[in-house]
């Protein structure tokens, strides 16, 4: 069931980002607004909240154990270490990226608390992870300069 509350930031759920709209089995990329269009993401995956009270949706950025060298040099994909996740039905210990150049709004409908065998859990980044997840963001969207301390 969908969360029907305003997730705190550093808050981990997953997400269910849609799929591509199929038109005789083939994504119609050209004339369908209505929906994802290929490269936008799809898949259920986790996320972490980065603002969880604009309205009724949040502002959150995926976590992905695919690993972009090149974004993470680029200070855009933050790793995470298999320790900050618990182990469930369906992720598994190993290393993961929160992927800040996907930051993106999206409805409460479309996020929903991680569970394992035993229910239903929280789970939170720490502090200083999500403090260099947003500074991930910052340089994501060209703004290196709000980084800097200006000593005049």
């Amino acid at each position: 069931m969908a969360i029907s509350y305003a997730p705190k930031v550093g808050e981990v759920l997953e997400c269910n980002f849609g799929t591509y709209k199929k038109d005789n089995g083939v994504a119609d990329e050209r004339n369908y607004y209505d929906g994802r269009i290929p490269p936008e993401m799809i898949k259920s995956r986790m996320v972490v909240v980065l603002n969880g009270k604009l309205g009724r949706g949040c502002l959150v950025v995926a976590i992905s154990s695919t690993e972009f060298r090149s974004s993470i040099r680029d200070g855009v994909h933050v790793p995470l270490p298999p320790d900050l996740f618990r182990v469930t039905d369906f992720y598994d210990k190993r290393d993961r990226w929160a992927k800040a150049d996907t930051i993106q709004q999206v409805s409460r409908n479309r996020l929903f608390k991680m569970k394992d065998k035993d229910g239903i859990f929280d789970h939170y980044l720490p502090r200083e992870t999500v403090t260099e997840i947003q500074k991930a963001v910052i340089k994501s969207i060209s703004a290196n300069t709000l980084l800097t301390i200006n000593k005049d």
